[in-house]
């Protein structure tokens, strides 16, 4: 029988018994996963917890994470001590280390990213994509800058494909589109009934902006100068009449501008309203046996907040402490990682459902 509560740990393939006040958080908008945990000093001796020793969970017996240990911090009180464990999964230096600047002539996104993986030393990090037919990046060569992040020079051409890059169970990094499951479940906040235990509505208008000026430079055909050009957006959904301006460099044709303005717009909008509910269990209900899971589209129905429609999980966050087992649930409208309305990896039936019934969270208010 499954044990929808069960959280499994292990260090260095030893399971680590008596955890407390566990935490799991994955989400698009930080890319890697991180956990934290509680253990006693005597257990921490047992299992050797180490920094960069290997962690490996699993949840209600499905494998959830694996990564390394970061952080080590030794409480004592009286007559007790204690360790908190923390962590990331092993892309997370791909967020921390600096890129080796070089030039890149290759136009096949995956076959890219495997390049500068091994380049810069990430043999042990796979990459794959659960598209069947990923377009190819416009230009002929991209050119890692010197002062730039290794996931951020990803991040930066993933924007111009329209697509998201997440990180599965192993650490390793998947090439995905925004809201590529459902999720088996909702959230129901109405007189009809209650499934959540708490909730909360943020809307913001400080990263809202009504123009969206994207600049950049193409080397022409018969010279060697460079042709400056520029596109502008406008939000008219927005409230403000802020204006966002971002020079993106080099090898920019009027087509990749354009994909980064409708980026820029997709994400400045998403973080505008955020919704954040908490769940008792891991489980999207008992009866499906599914884990909460990040980038995946859920309904939901709050009626204090006129809410009704489908929405992205952006985020998940498990807890467990001697409170019981918790899912935490970052949501927010469909659109706010990627140019959704004209995706071409959507299929027109698909787009066209989206399009008729996504929500969006901030209408109350606007």
């Amino acid at each position: 029988m499954l044990n929808s509560d069960k959280v499994e740990i292990s260090c260095n393939g030893i399971v680590i018994n008596e955890v407390n006040d566990f935490t799991l958080n994955k989400s698009i908008e930080n890319f890697c996963g991180s956990f934290s945990f509680t253990i006693t000093q005597s257990t921490a001796d047992k299992v050797k917890i180490r920094q960069g020793a290997d962690i490996v969970i699993y949840i209600a017996n499905e494998l959830v994470f694996t990564g390394l240990v970061e952080a080590i911090e030794h409480n004592q009180g009286f007559n007790q001590h204690s360790i908190t464990v923390s962590g990331r999964d092993k892309t997370a230096e791909l967020i921390d280390s600096y890129i080796l600047p070089k030039q890149y002539k290759q136009n096949d996104f995956l076959k890219l990213i495997r390049i500068v993986l091994d380049d810069n030393g990430y043999k042990n990090i796979r990459i794959e994509s659960d598209i069947k037919t990923l377009p190819k990046l416009l230009g002929k060569s991209f050119v890692a800058e010197k002062d730039q992040k290794i996931f951020d020079f990803f991040d930066k051409l993933a924007r111009l494909l329209n697509v998201i890059l997440i990180t599965d169970a192993y650490g390793d990094i998947v090439i995905t589109r925004e809201g590529a499951d459902l999720a088996v479940g909702g959230i129901n906040l109405t007189s009809g009934g209650i499934n959540a235990l708490s909730s909360s509505l943020s809307v913001d208008s400080n990263e809202t902006y009504k123009y969206i000026r994207i600049i950049g430079s193409q080397k022409t055909d018969n010279s060697k100068k460079r042709l400056k050009q520029k596109v502008e957006f406008t939000d008219e959904r927005a409230s403000t009449k802020k204006r966002l301006i971002v020079s993106i460099g080099n090898n920019a044709n009027r087509q990749t501008l354009e994909s980064v303005a409708n980026w820029y717009m997709a994400v400045k909008r998403g973080k505008g309203a955020r919704y954040n509910t908490e769940v008792q269990g891991f489980l999207t209900n008992i009866t499906s046996g599914i884990l909460w899971q990040p980038n995946t589209i859920l309904a939901l129905k709050d009626q204090a907040n006129n809410i009704n429609g489908s929405f992205l999980i952006q985020g998940v966050n498990y807890s467990q402490d001697s409170s019981g087992s918790k899912t935490s649930l970052s949501i927010c409208n469909i659109g706010s990682f990627s140019s959704f309305d004209d995706n071409p990896l959507l299929s027109p039936q698909v787009a066209k459902f989206f399009k008729t019934f996504n929500g969006d969270l901030a209408d109350k208010y606007r």
